[in-house]
């Protein structure tokens, strides 16, 4: 220990002596290495598993209903009708399933009612949706079934936003004008990536406020924000027929996800689905070839090709960015070792080994890897604030836990002894008498 103290002084007045030298290694280092940090953060966070206990379990199904005669559309559409989830639904194999979609609302206290409404997001879905991703509860419970109810569960913050509290199983909440009944609220909760809906992008967004049964939503003509197609659908606008027309007809606003807990499920769950292309195609309802699709959790993105490619560019050129930032600090590292080389040679004439030589080299790397640390952390932190700025949809992304800082200061070390290792090589194993004529 007392060896590691005494080489760690030397490397601080090495540092003092040549202080703008080592300052530009040091800048050139952390910028490349904070460029680097901040994407590095937001490629984690958007290729994560974000439920791994149960990623292998969780599939979205799709098939390939939608009518019109064409013989080579192989590919589902991404969103499907309200018909084909009822088909879907009840199978008997699953041991969870949930249709959904995203929109969004104004919402308001009945306590409350002359001030003006927020907006908040909505997810409209089935009982299932908190059994299939883990949702926690911190007050009471999700609906009993999937029928029609004024009931809706809450977030814990928007608890807190519109109630000042949690405890608000019971209270009533205007949602449009709407009179719901909120009968859970809950824990807190996240999913990054949000993988249960990828569609227009927004697998980056933080979960919904407020969520309503798909029944009632119907019934109400609550329309998704994503994407609502509607196919051969001869309907006059008018919102008071929208409920019985959307049940009836091909128009696509749900996902539908099921969980299948093993590898023979999957399997008769694909032939369920088989099954029913054939029913439907006996019956004259299903005109386009068999294309069904169980999608899991982690491919879904690319299932439905709404990876975010701007993300993977960036990622690649940060990483070439560090690569010219790690040869120029190696270089401008040489010189400081070049300059210091008397004071490494005159160690080595008074009897100083090799090791001993690279011990202090070792000290001077991690005194580098602290600087250069805390410099990288701030300068990724400015490239976050820029990201985001330039794509809003990340923000929710622009976060650190343990374990990535963990792995960033472990990279950092082995950047800062990489930048060191050829002048370390050159100054300890260079021939003494050369060194010292020099």
């Amino acid at each position: 220990m007392e060896a590691l103290i005494h080489n760690l002084k030397l490397s601080w007045h090495s540092i003092k002596r040549a202080p703008l030298p080592y300052a530009l290694t040091l800048l050139i280092l952390s910028l490349g290495l904070g460029t680097f940090f901040s994407n590095a953060t937001l490629y984690y966070w958007m290729n994560r598993d974000p439920i791994p206990e149960k990623s292998q379990t969780l599939f979205m199904a799709r098939m390939n209903s939608t009518p019109g005669d064409c013989t080579d559309c192989f590919e589902p559409p991404r969103v499907i009708s309200y018909m084909d989830v009822q088909k879907m639904s009840g199978s008997g194999i699953t041991s969870a399933e949930a249709a959904m979609y995203s929109s969004n609302a104004y919402a308001k206290t009945v306590e409350n009612q002359q001030a003006t409404p927020s907006q908040v997001e909505l997810r409209v879905t089935q009982r299932d949706f908190f059994k299939l991703f883990n949702v926690p509860f911190l007050q009471g419970e999700t609906w009993p079934d999937n029928k029609a109810r004024m009931e809706v569960v809450i977030s814990k913050n928007t608890a807190i936003k519109f109630f000042g509290r949690t405890e608000v199983v019971g209270q009533d909440m205007l949602i449009d004008d709407q009179l719901y009944k909120v009968i859970g609220v809950l824990d807190d909760w996240s999913m990054l990536p949000r993988l249960y809906d990828v569609n227009g992008r927004r697998s980056a967004e933080p979960v919904e406020d407020i969520y309503i049964p798909l029944e009632t939503a119907y019934d109400l003509a609550i329309q998704s924000n994503t994407q609502n197609s509607f196919f051969d659908v001869d309907w006059d606008g008018d919102m008071a027929t929208y409920p019985q027309m959307a049940r009836t007809n091909f128009v696509n606003q749900l996902q539908f996800w099921v969980q299948l807990d093993s590898p023979e499920k999957v399997q008769q769950y694909q032939q369920y689905l088989k099954n029913l292309v054939q029913d439907e195609k006996a019956a004259g309802r299903h005109t386009r070839p068999e294309g069904n699709k169980l999608d899991n959790i982690l491919n879904v993105q690319k299932a439905l090709r709404a990876t975010n490619d701007q993300l993977d560019a960036f990622a690649l050129v940060a990483s070439l960015f560090l690569l010219v930032c790690v040869v120029n600090a190696s270089h401008l590292s040489l010189n400081r070792y070049m300059a210091n080389q008397y004071e490494f040679s005159l160690r080595r004439a008074l009897g100083a080994s090799r090791w001993q030589l690279q011990s202090q080299i070792m000290a001077d790397v991690l005194v580098s890897s602290a600087l250069a640390f805390a410099a990288a952390l701030l300068f990724a932190q400015l490239g976050l604030w820029t990201i985001n700025s330039l794509l809003p949809g990340t923000r929710a992304l622009a976060s650190w836990d343990w374990q990535m800082l963990s792995v960033m200061a472990l990279f950092v070390m082995l950047i800062s002894y990489l930048v060191t290792l050829y002048p370390a090589l050159k100054t300890s194993f260079s021939p003494l008498n050369q060194q010292l004529k020099q």
